[in-house]
Order: structure tokens, then sequence, then C-alpha cells
């Protein structure tokens, strides 16, 4: 029996796959041990609320006025972690004490948003309850922001972010694992059937090019200029789009679905809860470089096209994976088509991004995090 009480704190309000991440190790842990006490909450909305939606608003027109000095913002690592850890840590500390710690009584937190770590980390020293704190950075890049003296252990996707860790910021290598970025448990399953398997699943013909065009979760990214980019590739191909919870976009691209493609099949989907099953069916999969929408490709062996990173740790994911040779990048919808048309033509060079892309993959990585996070 184990009674062990983990809580896992994330925001949602800068997209949502850090939470989609705390979600997986939770499922993972769950699976792992039907005993222990395992919750999500939001840090910040915990703590404040009012401070979360500020955040949010702040974020939100930084991304859209000021990409560029967001950027800048985001790389002045000393700022942020100086900001996180006095003012902004010692305030929200109390409260998550106050309206979180007290009630929850963990034995083990781990975090998969850096806002609130530092807040933790003081919480840890003045709660009644002493806990262990766990980082868990979400992305191909570790920042500033995840790291701090009171974290007991950090989780990351690659050796070389260990590498990061120890060398720049001083953490002992005994505390980092090198487990990969938590994505659902079922990835870990689906990562064992063939490409024709979740063809024949979702009704698709197992010799056409089926190109899956996603845009996370708020359908971002371009996806109309992607889309008519891709119909006007001279080669006949399957474009299944998911526009997640933008019905605007869905909305207008059904319309263009309805129109005749001779050559294409356009499908349309909204919000798709069994992303998994379209992953592993795409021959090629066009989305923004999130952390979380990388790793569940990888999982499923699935060729990356990156499109219109947003500012800050996507740019450095991006970097990372261009770095490994496991991801593909185009600056303009029109590159997307011509990569589609080189990988129709030249199966080896899709073929051998795949082989670099099992040098990164890691479907099982929340329930090697989930025993880990057990284990403490």
């Amino acid at each position: 029996m184990n009674g062990k009480r983990l809580l896992v704190v994330t925001e949602e309000w800068a997209g949502s796959g850090h939470r989609m991440a705390a979600e997986a190790l939770r499922e993972a842990v769950v699976e792992r041990c039907p005993d222990v006490y395992a919750r999500v909450e939001g840090g910040l909305q915990a703590a404040s609320p009012a401070l979360r939606e500020l955040s949010r608003f702040f974020y939100g027109q930084m991304l859209r006025y000021s990409p560029t000095l967001w950027q800048r913002l985001y790389d002045r690592e000393q700022m942020w972690g100086t900001a996180l850890a006095k003012p902004i840590g010692a305030f929200l500390a109390r409260r998550l004490i106050r309206d979180l710690l007290e009630r929850e009584q963990p034995d083990v937190v781990a975090a998969t948003h850096a806002y609130c770590l530092p807040a933790l980390a003081h919480a840890r020293k003045k709660a009644g309850k002493r806990f262990r704190l766990v980082s868990i950075p979400t992305d191909f890049h570790v920042h500033r922001f995840w790291v701090h003296p009171e974290i007991d252990g950090y989780v990351v996707a690659h050796e070389r972010l260990a590498e990061l860790l120890e060398r720049r910021h001083g953490v002992k290598r005994e505390r980092i694992h090198v487990y990969g970025i938590p994505v659902r448990p079922v990835f870990a399953a689906a990562a064992r059937e063939e490409k024709a398997y979740w063809k024949a699943r979702m009704g698709l013909s197992p010799d056409q090019f089926t190109v899956l065009v996603c845009g996370g979760e708020g359908g971002h990214g371009g996806m109309e200029e992607v889309v008519r980019s891709l119909l006007n590739v001279p080669e006949p191909l399957h474009i299944v789009v998911i526009t997640g919870k933008n019905e605007p976009i869905r909305q207008r691209l059904s319309l263009l679905a309805g129109q005749p493609h001779p050559l294409h099949r356009l499908v349309v989907k909204g919000y798709e809860p069994s992303i998994w099953e379209w992953i592993g069916a795409a021959d090629a999969y066009v989305t923004k470089p999130g952390g979380i929408s990388c790793a569940e490709a990888l999982a499923l062996r699935t060729p990356l096209i990156l499109y219109r990173p947003l500012p800050g740790q996507e740019r450095h994911n991006l970097s990372f994976l261009l770095q490994h040779k496991a991801a593909a990048w185009a600056e303009r919808s029109e590159e997307i088509a011509r990569l589609i048309v080189r990988w129709r033509c030249n199966p080896e060079e899709r073929e051998e991004m795949v082989r670099r892309m099992d040098a990164l993959r890691q479907p099982d990585a929340a329930r090697r995090i989930a025993d880990f996070l057990l284990s403490l």
C-alpha cells in the first residue's frame, strides 16, 4: 500500500501543454498505484486568480503586439530568476500555504509550469508539513526559472538538458533525471502499432500520403494558409486539419472542405480528445513547436514540419529539434507544400528523419516519471 499524497501544480493561461503534462502524470501515477492520492491544481488559480488573469492578459498582448520584445525578455534568465524568487515568490508562498498546501497536505509536489516554483520553494520551508519538490520542464530547453536550491529533483527531456542544468545552473547531477517530457500513457501503447494500423482505424487509404495540420488546442498557427498551400500540391493528399477549440477557423475550413478538390481529400475536425489516433495515422505532422506536441509526434514516429513558433520556449524547441535533425522547419506555407512533395518523391529522406526521431522519443516518459515520484 502506498498512501502518498501527490500534488501536481501547473498553469494553463499560457497554453494547454503544461496542464496536459500534469494530467498525464496524474494518470500514470494512478495507473501505477491506485492507492495514491493524486491531484492537479493551477498554482495561480489557487494563490491569486487576479494575478493569473493579469499574467494571461500580459502574455497574450506581448505575443500579439511585441513578440520580439517578449523573446528578449524571456532570454533574460537572471531577471526572471530574481523576480519570481523574491517579490512574487514570497507573496504567492503565503497564499499557497493558506489556500492549497494546508488543504492538500502533499508528500510530493511536482510542477509542470515554472511560475509558482519559487513560491513552492518558499512554502516548503514554512509549511507545517514538509514535502518533496520536483521540477518538470515540458520543453526541450531549461530556463533559469525552473531552478531553485530547494528543489529535490529535476526531470528533463534529454541528456543535453541535464548537462545544461549542471554546467550553467550548478545543479548537482544526482538530482537530475532524464526521463522525457510526459505525454499521456496511452501514447506508450499507441507507439507499439504501425502506421497501417492507424490508417485503417481512421478510415484512411494505406497508400494515400496523409498530412495532419494542427495548431494546438487553440487552433492557432496560420492553419488556413497552410491548407490552401497543400491543396495546390500536384500529387494526391489526404489532408486532416484539427482546429482545436477555435470554432471560427473550423467553420471557415469546413466551407473550404465542402468545395470540390479533384486531387485531394480534406477533412476538418474540431477538438479531438484522441489526438494520438490521428498523429499515428499521419505521414507528416504540421504544427507549432510546443513541447507536448513535439513529444507526442516523437512518441509515434510521425515526422514534424514545424511552423510559426511562438517566441520563448517554442523557438528553443525548434532549435533543439533542428540541431538533432529530428524535424523540418518551414518559414512560409509554400515551403510546407514543397517539403511534402519532396517526402512523397523521396521517402528515404522522410525515413531518415524518423530514424533520428527514434534517438529522442520516450513514449513511456509519464510512467517513468510516475515511478520516480512514487519512490520519493
